[in-house]
């Protein structure tokens, strides 16, 4: 059977062959997973979470280094006022490097309004109204998540649903991608078929060779069945607005202190995690990485070891 293929604008907008964008993941979606995640035939995004203006700046060059692809970042709104959302927006649409920017979950009507002239983004949202703000405020693609996604919940819509109701929204119209828990072609393939553009893929780029996830977070996907997640709002240290599908812990399980359990080392600084933090550990962190927010989708269900990229999107597409 011939390889999953991009349409001819998902391929003119990101430059990518193959009709599958990886999740701009906070700590694990660093400059070598997007890196590899593009030169493999797919588009690759850095998760930027609360990075200063600085930051940003080194890891935009770092990816520019490694990659000659179009490559995107992650913006999370709730995280960030206004002010300090238009700032990295703003200092974005000025580097060399033309990052496409996509918003975890839509950002205020007055953010919309102020973005910088030209600016190519994309909306991922848990509902079909999200996603039709964003288009309406010129968004160029839309993301719309499931249930069966790790991490952050922007919503209830599990993905039989969300196929089930694609036509009436018109996806086929527009450039809409789906995330949650697909992890093979016959998925993916059903995807397509039901109008959607592509899909967003989180879990199964964590757990690669080029992800910055800590190993023994790696291993814990390769090593969970759909079975072994829970969606909790246990871990809302820095991030208390969602719930969010994790691998099933001891501070899921138990009520224990919300002390201090480890530390990240990252940009020169040294940065505690507290038990219940929304961190991720990655290869920066230190401490009981096993209680720390392991998120993961159902799509660990084919994620059997620890792959390569290019292992990865071969499974997805072939």
């Amino acid at each position: 059977m011939a390889q999953i293929a991009s349409s001819s604008k998902v391929e003119a907008l990101f430059g990518a062959r193959l009709p599958i964008l990886q999740a701009g993941m906070g700590g694990v979606a660093q400059p070598e997973l997007a890196a590899a995640v593009c030169e493999a035939g797919a588009f690759g995004m850095i998760g930027l979470y609360r990075h200063t203006l600085d930051e940003i700046g080194v890891l935009l060059a770092q990816t520019a280094t490694l990659t000659r692809a179009r490559f995107g970042v992650n913006l999370v709104p709730f995280v960030l006022d206004a002010d300090a959302l238009l700032d990295r927006l703003a200092f974005l649409a000025d580097r060399p490097e033309r990052p496409i920017v996509t918003f975890f979950g839509l950002p205020d009507a007055a953010v919309l309004r102020a973005l910088p002239v030209g600016m190519e983004y994309g909306v991922q949202g848990g509902n079909w109204d999200e996603l039709e703000a964003g288009f309406d405020a010129g968004a160029r693609f839309g993301v719309l998540q499931t249930t069966e996604a790790g991490g952050h919940h922007l919503g209830s819509t599990a993905r039989e649903q969300a196929l089930d109701q694609a036509a009436r929204h018109g996806v086929d119209k527009r450039m809409v991608f789906i995330s949650g828990g697909i992890s093979n072609a016959v998925e993916l393939r059903q995807v397509m078929q039901a109008g959607f553009s592509g899909v967003l893929c989180g879990t199964v780029f964590a757990a690669t060779r080029e992800s910055a996830a800590h190993e023994r977070y790696k291993q814990a996907i390769v090593n969970a069945t759909p079975g072994d997640t829970v969606v909790t709002d246990r871990f809302s240290v820095g991030w208390h607005t969602h719930r969010h599908r994790v691998i099933r812990n001891a501070s899921c399980e138990e009520s224990l202190p919300a002390g201090v359990i480890g530390s990240a080392n990252y940009f020169g600084k040294r940065y505690p995690i507290l038990r219940y933090s929304v961190a991720v550990p990655t290869v920066h962190t230190e401490g009981l990485i096993e209680d720390m927010a392991l998120y993961c989708g159902t799509s660990c269900k084919d994620t059997h070891s620890i792959r390569t990229v290019r292992q990865v999107l071969a499974d997805l597409t072939s």
